[in-house]
C-alpha cells in the first residue's frame, strides 16, 4: 500500500508538469495509450471573447498560443490583457495511437465551466458555458468522454468564467484508453477514501480520548485538523461533494476554501499545544486569527471576491511554514526524538503544500499530493502521541508499584496506630467512667452541703429578725445587723440557685403543657412590677403573635423569664424602661428582653453564660448576684430545644433573644 501511494504521488507530480505539444498539435502515435495516461499539457491555441468551431480556429491568421494548464488572466492578445472574467475557445489537434480500441478524454476541471467538441461532435461539458454571468453556470467535475475513431482529433474546449478570480484551462485534459481513465479515476477515489477513512479514525480516537479522559486543547485541535482535512479531500479529490453528494458548486467551493484556511489555523494551533516550549504563542495566535477571519469573509462574501484571498493565504502559509520549520529545527538540537518525528512529518506536509502551489500557479485546486502530505503529517503526530501514551503507561506502572509499596507500608502503620488508639481509647473510657463517678459524687456532695447549709441560714435569718425587734438597739448595731442579714440572704440565694441548677441538670425531662401566651406574659409582668417600681423602671410588653396557644414546659419557661426579667431590672438604671417583645417566627415563638442598663464589656461577652462568672459591671442598686442565673437560663433553653443569643453595647444596654419551638 505504501509503495502504491508513493507511486501515485510521483506519477501525479510528473503528469502535472508534462508538456509534449508545440503549436497546438499533440503527436501521440508512439505513446502507448493502452498503458499510459497522457496529459495534454502544452501550447493550445486560444481566442478570447469568442466561441468558435475547429474550422474557424484553424482559419485564424494571427493565432495566439498559451500554455496549458494556465489561467487566461493577464495574457496579452494583440496588445490587450485578458480579464479574469469572460469566455474563450481553446483549440488543439491530437494525432492518436491507432492501436487503441476506445480512446477517451478526461476533461479535468476547467474554471469555471466548459463544453468539449471533438471533430465537430459535442461530447459534453460541465456547467453551462455562457457569454454573460446570467447565462453561465459554474461547476467542477471530472468527466470522461469516449472519443470518435479518427486519424486526427480536432479538440475544441469552450470555456467561460464569471464566478472565480481566474478563468481558463487551469488543469490539462488527459487522454488514454477509456478503461485506463476509468481505472485512474477509480484509483483516485479509492485513495481519497483510504485517506479519509484513516484520518477519520485518527480523529475519532482523539475524540474518544477527549470525551472519556482528560480534555486537552491539543486533542481538540487535532480533531479539527482531521475534520477539515476530510472536508477538503471530499471537495477537491475528484470533486466527491459535487459528483456523489450533489453539493452545489458554490457550497463545494466554499468548503474547499474555508477548509484550507482553517487547516492552516488549526494545524499551527495543534503544533503549538504539542510543543508549547518551542513554538511561540504569538505565531500560532496570529495565524489562528488570520485563518478565522479569512473563513468568515469567505462565508459572507461572493466567491469571486473571496477567491482573491487564495494567493494571500498561500503566501501566509509559506511564511508560517518556514517559521515552524525554523523553530522545529532549532528544537532538534536538543536531540528530542518527538521533535525529530514532528519535523519529518511537517517537512512532508510542507513539501506537499509547496508542490500544490507550484503546480497550480497560485490556484487553490486540490490534488492527491496535498491529501497524502496531510495524511503523513497527521500520522507522524499519531506516532508522537502514541509514544507519549506509552511513556505515560510505563510511568503509571511504576507509580502503581510505588503506590502498592506505600499502601502496604501505610496499612502496616495504620494497624499499629489503630492498636495504639484502641489501647488509648480503652484508657479514656475507664478514665471517663471514673470522672463521671467523681462528678456524680461531687454533685451529690454539693446537693447535701447546700441542703444542710440552708437550714442553719434560715435559723440565722429568724434570729436576726428577732434581734431587730428590740427597740433598744443603737444605730451602729442596727447597721451591723442589716449587713449580717443581707449577707445571710445572699448565702440563701446562692444555695437556692445551686439546688435549682442541680435539679435542672439531673431532671432534663419535660412536662409539656399548653399555655395562653397573653395570659402567661401578663403573669410575668405582674410578678416583677413591684421590684421594677422600686427603681422606677417601666416594664413594657408587646405581644404580636398570630397564634395565642403555645406548648412548652411551663415551669422551665417561668424560670427562664423570671431570671431574665429580674436580671434586666437588676442592671437597669432608675427611670429607664425594659421592653419585652413576643412574636411568631413560623411555629416558633421569639422573645426579646431589652434593657437600658449598663451593658456588657466586649472582653466579657464570651463568659456570659458560664457558671459562677461575675462580671465587672455591678447591679445599679447594689443588688446581689450569684453568677448562676444566666447559666441556668441557657441550660433550660437548650432543654426546651431552643436557642438564646444576645447583643449588647456597653453603656447603653443588653438585649436577650430567645427562639423556642412549639413542642
Amino acid at each position: 500500500m505504501a509503495y502504491r501511494i508513493f507511486s501515485i504521488f510521483i506519477l501525479t507530480f510528473i503528469l502535472s508538469f508534462s508538456s509534449i505539444a508545440q503549436n497546438a498539435v499533440f503527436d501521440l502515435r508512439d505513446s502507448k495509450l493502452n498503458e499510459n495516461v497522457i496529459s495534454l499539457a502544452g501550447n493550445w491555441q486560444i481566442e478570447f471573447g469568442k466561441l468558435l468551431s475547429a474550422k474557424q480556429m484553424a482559419n485564424i491568421d494571427s493565432a495566439i498560443y498559451v500554455g496549458v494548464p494556465h489561467s487566461w488572466s493577464n495574457i496579452d492578445q494583440k496588445g490587450i490583457d485578458f480579464p479574469s472574467t469572460g469566455f474563450a475557445t481553446y483549440y488543439t489537434k491530437v494525432i492518436p495511437d491507432q492501436n487503441v480500441n476506445q480512446l477517451a478524454i478526461n476533461g479535468n476541471v476547467i474554471s469555471t465551466n466548459y463544453k468539449i467538441i471533438v471533430n465537430d461532435i459535442v461530447l459534453g461539458g460541465v456547467g453551462k458555458v455562457g457569454k454573460s454571468k446570467e447565462e453561465a453556470e459554474p461547476n467542477y467535475q471530472t468527466k470522461i468522454y469516449p472519443l470518435p475513431k479518427a486519424d486526427t482529433l480536432e479538440i475544441i474546449i469552450q470555456v467561460s468564467n464569471y464566478h472565480y478570480r481566474k478563468g481558463g484551462m487551469t488543469m490539462a485534459p488527459k487522454i488514454s484508453s477509456y478503461i485506463n481513465l476509468i481505472e485512474e479515476k477509480g484509483q483516485n477515489i479509492v485513495l481519497a477514501f483510504f485517506l479519509i477513512g484513516s484520518i477519520f479514525f485518527m480523529g475519532l480516537y482523539h475524540l474518544g480520548a477527549n470525551l472519556f479522559r482528560t480534555r486537552s486543547k491539543m486533542n481538540t485541535y487535532f480533531i479539527l485538523v482531521c475534520l477539515f482535512t476530510i472536508l477538503r479531500t471530499l471537495s477537491v479529490n475528484e470533486y466527491i461533494l459535487i459528483e456523489y453528494l450533489h453539493f452545489p458548486w458554490w457550497l463545494s467551493t466554499r468548503v474547499e476554501l474555508i477548509s484550507f484556511y482553517l487547516l492552516l489555523a488549526f494545524t499551527v494551533r495543534f503544533i503549538y499545544y504539542l510543543f508549547p516550549e518551542y513554538i511561540p504563542n504569538k505565531l500560532s495566535s496570529i495565524t489562528y486569527v488570520v485563518g478565522i477571519v479569512a473563513s468568515v469573509i469567505t462565508v459572507f462574501s461572493p466567491i469571486y471576491y473571496s477567491s482573491y484571498l487564495v494567493p494571500i493565504m498561500q503566501t501566509i502559509t509559506v511564511i508560517v511554514s518556514f517559521g515552524i520549520l525554523y523553530f522545529l529545527l532549532k528544537a532538534c538540537c536538543g536531540k528530542n526524538k518527538e521533535i525529530l518525528i514532528a519535523l519529518i512529518g511537517f517537512l512532508i506536509l510542507f513539501a506537499a503544500t509547496m508542490v500544490e502551489i507550484l503546480i497550480h500557479h497560485s490556484q487553490l485546486v486540490g490534488e492527491t499530493v496535498f491529501a497524502l502530505g496531510v495524511f503523513f503529517y497527521l500520522f507522524s503526530h499519531v506516532i508522537i502521541l502514541a509514544n507519549r501514551q506509552n511513556d505515560t503507561y510505563v510511568k503509571n506502572l511504576e507509580l502503581s508499584e510505588e503506590l502498592k509499596s506505600y499502601n502496604s507500608l501505610l496499612e502496616k502503620t495504620v494497624n499499629e496506630r489503630t492498636e495504639e488508639l484502641n489501647t488509648r481509647n480503652f484508657d479514656l473510657i475507664q478514665k471517663n467512667e471514673e470522672l463521671k463517678r467523681i462528678n456524680d459524687e461531687k454533685n451529690g456532695l454539693t446537693h447535701v452541703l447546700a441542703h444542710d447549709l440552708k437550714s442553719p441560714l434560715n435559723n440565722n435569718n429568724g434570729l436576726i429578725n428577732l434581734i431587730k425587734m428590740d427597740d433598744s438597739l443603737n444605730p451602729q448595731v442596727e447597721n451591723y445587723i442589716s449587713k449580717l442579714q443581707k449577707s445571710n440572704q445572699q448565702g440563701l440565694k446562692l444555695i437556692e440557685d445551686l439546688l435549682q441548677l442541680y435539679k435542672i441538670e439531673s431532671q432534663p425531662d419535660l412536662e409539656i403543657e399548653e399555655i395562653n401566651i397573653d395570659y402567661f406574659f401578663e403573669e410575668v409582668i405582674h410578678l416583677h412590677e413591684d421590684n421594677a417600681r422600686l427603681k422606677k423602671v417601666n416594664l413594657i410588653c408587646d405581644i404580636s403573635t398570630e397564634a395565642k396557644k403555645f406548648k412548652t414546659d411551663v415551669k422551665k419557661l417561668h424560670r427562664i423569664m423570671n431570671n431574665l426579667v429580674s436580671n434586666a431590672i437588676k442592671f437597669t438604671h432608675h427611670n429607664k424602661s425594659i421592653f419585652i417583645k413576643v412574636s411568631n417566627k413560623n411555629s416558633d415563638v421569639k422573645i426579646e428582653i431589652e434593657d437600658q442598663g449598663i451593658g456588657i464589656r466586649e472582653e466579657e461577652k464570651d463568659k456570659l453564660f458560664q457558671k459562677f462568672q461575675k462580671m465587672s459591671n455591678k447591679p445599679t442598686a447594689g443588688e446581689s448576684s450569684t453568677g448562676l442565673g444566666l447559666s441556668i437560663v441557657k441550660t433550660l433553653v437548650e432543654q426546651l430545644s431552643g436557642t438564646i443569643t444576645f447583643k449588647s453595647t456597653y453603656g447603653k444596654g443588653t438585649t436577650f433573644i430567645l427562639s423556642l419551638p412549639n413542642l
